[in-house]
């Protein structure tokens, strides 16, 4: 797999300049879980660009310059590839960095390397088990901020079921005005 460009990391000084706070403000973030810090080999405390855009639209902040830049990482799980062209097509104009899978497996060491904001699924590709999938993002630590999103015409029981083992949208398949909407 090819990653288009590395995950950009900051100081938390650095987090601290673009969003104008104090950088004591960061680490208590940090420390408090509302901002994700890797640690350096170093000791030193990172923050990825993407985790910090998150911070501030989670908190209704406004997005540096620096950090809007930054394409949000979306998984696409489809197995009809015609769909799959035309869904990373869509997303991609919309500013999303698509990555598409045919293969649950391959999508799920791709979504363990490197973390998507959200992970769209539609149900007819083989293998899929909604509730599985789930249960191993969550238990991740990199990847249980990952909403799953179901991608798929299906009745109002397995709406019901499908919610009760955490997926966090359901969007009809071919809405992808819907898909976006659930993406923001």
């Amino acid at each position: 797999m090819v990653v288009d460009q590395p995950p950009k990391l900051l100081r938390l000084a650095q987090v601290a300049a673009m969003l104008q706070v104090h950088p004591k403000t960061v680490y208590y973030w940090v420390r408090t879980g509302r901002l994700n810090a890797l640690t350096s080999p170093g000791g030193l405390l990172r923050v990825r660009a993407e985790d910090a855009r998150a911070l501030c639209q989670s908190a209704g902040m406004p997005v540096p310059a620096d950090l809007a830049t930054i394409r949000r990482r979306v998984h696409v799980l489809e197995s009809d590839k015609s769909v799959a062209r035309s869904l990373a097509r869509n997303l991609k104009g919309k500013g999303f960095d698509v990555r598409v899978y045919e293969d649950v497996f391959d999508a799920l060491i791709a979504t363990a390397k490197e973390p998507p904001e959200a992970f769209i699924v539609d149900l007819g590709v083989p293998g899929v088990e909604v509730r599985k999938l789930t249960t191993a993002l969550q238990r991740d630590e990199a990847t249980k901020r990952t909403r799953v999103i179901v991608w798929s015409d299906i009745d109002a029981e397995e709406h019901a079921a499908l919610t009760e083992v955490g997926v966090d949208a359901i969007i009809p398949r071919g809405d992808a005005a819907s898909l976006a909407k659930a993406l923001r």
